[in-house]
């Protein structure tokens, strides 16, 4: 008679030591022990971490500089900033790549200040490797909500 076996315990998760993940020559030993299937799931994984600490910084750094721009009277109106408007640049034949030079800034009231330019902030290097997990079209529009911290499409 046959026995079945017995049920497969669940894997428990394995700790490493950092250095396993932060010393690109250890990192390369987990990596290679792992499935094309795993070497893509770590990959979006890495992406996806990528991108939310990418936002956080980008959102940071938009609430300074809006904060400061309203102090400073360069805005279209006095209330605060609600969403701003991230548009996409294209030079030559490169891909399109999410600018700081031209955002619009929309206000609480429903007033939009056109054309402000973050640029000189630090945010263009947060913006261009954003880019690098987040891709945009020529045309696509990136809004981030000041209030809620949400990116939206």
């Amino acid at each position: 008679m046959h026995q079945s076996a017995a049920p497969c315990q669940p894997q428990q998760p394995v700790l490493l030591c950092p250095a396993t993940v932060t010393d690109p020559s250890l990192f390369g030993g987990v990596l290679s022990v792992l499935s094309y299937q795993d070497l893509i799931a770590v990959g979006l994984l890495v992406d996806e971490h990528t991108k939310q600490r990418l936002q956080a910084a980008v959102i940071n750094k938009l609430r300074t500089a809006v904060a400061q721009a309203l102090e400073d009277g360069e805005t279209e109106s006095a209330t605060a900033v609600a969403q701003v408007r991230v548009h996409v640049r294209q030079v030559d034949s490169m891909p399109p790549y999410w600018s700081a030079r031209n955002l619009t800034l929309r206000h609480a009231d429903g007033l939009s200040t056109f054309c402000f330019d973050a640029s000189h902030l630090g945010l263009e290097e947060l913006l261009t490797d954003l880019t690098c997990v987040d891709q945009p079209s020529v045309s696509e529009v990136l809004t981030i909500d000041l209030r809620t911290g949400r990116f939206d499409r």
